[in-house]
């Protein structure tokens, strides 16, 4: 087991919660849409073949079956159906370049068919790892907008220093802050090993969601791995067709979120391919070995590619990621409907190749969770299987309960002023906040998990249970994170992973 040096004072200082151990795991089970190849997809080799050369990186610890408490109603579901013989048509265009320098991405507005062709990564064999496989460093941002955050940002900023100790525990952090800031982000850091402060503009904090999708393809003679990047066509969650309709969007402007994502490439020397579609690194997770998962509120919403159908989706992932099939998720998290629209990384994530952790609620009483979780559930029963044609396992990971609520004084009269400065996606008090275990974020030999407190304490505590037992061999620590919930996002959507192997000019950051 991975063992952590010290990086913090102590556990509480940093609103830290450790799990205690798992306990022994029982047999548990459960359950997918073929996408239609352009070209062979590569065959993908065991990933204890792949990490063996990574020795700086503890060994990834697969696990066979999971346990939960029964205390709290959190079983597993074994599915094995026929899977789905439908498949999509074959992908439109594709785009790829080789990045030597920082670059933004093109305009929103510019012609898709403008972009340079080229192979899209899956016929050059690279494909999407799973978050669980062995990380060079993690990609953070800094928050300082007093129009996203209560008290001019600093509640935010001394969660989110908090957020980046507990992963520099297990690997480096890179925390991306706006020039504006930086001075701030290095204070708070400075006692934190293992974070550097990268100055580089920015307008909010979702880096999951506007930075690199990082891509690998492995040399099996030679043991190396080649890391690439993919880079969306951000465009702040569909902001552009909201406006035309009249609906809020979150950010005025989100061009130097957009124009980061391509400089973190850049800056770490990654090859980078350029995909048409707009949408963000938290609307997908992949199993590394062929499967995806998204949601149809999310990927397949009018705001996003109207022009493409499902089928076109479909491809356009498969190409760039690597992928041979796609699991279709109804909806996200209750909460996330105006923001994200429905991202998978609140609602389903995958723990190993096989197996599926879905956030559960089984109390009617919360009628809009009960019925999501519910129609998810389905949905993976419906699908079957994996890539590999193996049967998928569910593992039900509890929801906060009670349902987390903005508060009056977190509120505050924010969003009022927010909204007069362009501002949309700032919740006012009593207003439902897409609160979720799911958003979690797996880093070498541990998981950094949401807590929130409160209300919510006991049900923080049975999700390190659960996820404990879903992740054996990993430390799983909690951290408190309230308050970088209220911009609209947890965990998961504040870091973006660089996966290990990877080469080029090393160029992340500076110290902080």
């Amino acid at each position: 087991m991975f063992q952590p040096t010290a990086r913090i004072p102590t556990a509480a200082a940093a609103g830290l919660r450790i799990a205690p151990s798992a306990v022994p795991p029982h047999a548990s089970s459960a359950t997918q849409a073929p996408c239609a190849p352009t070209s062979s997809p590569p065959s993908f080799p065991s990933m204890h073949r792949l990490t063996r050369n990574h020795s700086s990186f503890s060994h990834i610890s697969y696990c066979h079956s999971v346990t939960v408490s029964r205390s709290h109603r959190h079983c597993h579901h074994h599915i094995q159906t026929t899977p789905s013989a439908a498949a999509p048509s074959a992908a439109r265009s594709f785009s790829s370049t080789a990045t030597a320098g920082p670059s933004s991405p093109p305009p929103d507005s510019q012609p898709a068919s403008t972009l340079p062709a080229g192979p899209a990564p899956r016929s050059l064999g690279f494909r999407m790892p799973g978050e669980f496989e062995p990380h060079a460093g993690t990609w953070m941002a800094f928050p300082y907008d007093p129009h996203l955050w209560r008290e001019a940002a600093v509640p935010a900023q001394q969660q989110m220093a908090a957020l980046a100790a507990a992963v520099a525990q297990f690997e480096p952090v890179w925390m991306v802050a706006d020039p504006r800031v930086a001075h701030v982000a290095r204070r708070l850091l400075r006692d934190v090993p293992g974070v550097e402060v990268l100055p580089l503009p920015t307008n909010d904090v979702w880096t999951r969601d506007w930075g690199p999708t990082c891509v690998v393809r492995d040399d099996l003679e030679s043991g190396s791995r080649e890391v690439a990047a993919v880079l969306w066509d951000y465009n702040c969650y569909g902001a552009p067709i909201k406006k035309e309709w009249g609906k809020p969007v979150l950010l005025p402007d989100w061009s130097a979120d957009k124009a980061a994502g391509g400089q973190l490439a850049a800056r770490a020397g990654l090859r980078t391919f350029r995909c048409e579609l707009h949408l963000e690194g938290g609307s997908i997770h992949c199993d590394g070995l062929g499967t995806l998962l998204a949601t149809e509120e999310c990927l397949l919403h009018p705001s996003r590619n109207p022009h493409l159908s499902r089928a076109d989706i479909e491809a356009q992932l498969c190409e760039f990621l690597g992928a041979t099939r796609v699991v279709w998720l109804r909806k996200g998290m209750a909460g996330d409907e105006k923001g994200t629209n429905g991202h998978v990384d609140n609602v389903a994530t995958f723990s190993e190749p096989g197996t599926v952790l879905l956030a559960w609620c089984d109390d009617p009483r919360d009628a809009q969770q009960h019925r999501v979780s519910q129609l998810n559930l389905e949905a993976l029963q419906a699908a079957g299987v994996d890539a590999t044609g193996r049967p998928l396992r569910v593992v039900k990971v509890p929801c906060p309960e009670p349902p987390i609520v903005v508060t009056e004084a977190e509120a505050g009269g924010l969003a009022a002023r927010a909204a007069a400065a362009g501002y949309g996606g700032v919740a006012v008090a009593g207003v439902r906040l897409p609160g979720s275990y799911i958003n979690h974020y797996v880093v070498n030999g541990g998981v950094v998990v949401p807590q929130f407190g409160g209300e919510q304490s006991d049900s923080d505590a049975a999700a390190l249970s659960v996820l404990s037992a879903a992740y054996p061999g990993r430390r799983v620590v909690g951290v408190l994170t309230r308050e970088l919930l209220l911009g609209g996002g947890n965990v998961h959507c504040l870091t973006q992973q660089l996966p290990t192997g990877w080469r080029g000019r090393h160029v992340l950051g500076e110290k902080s």
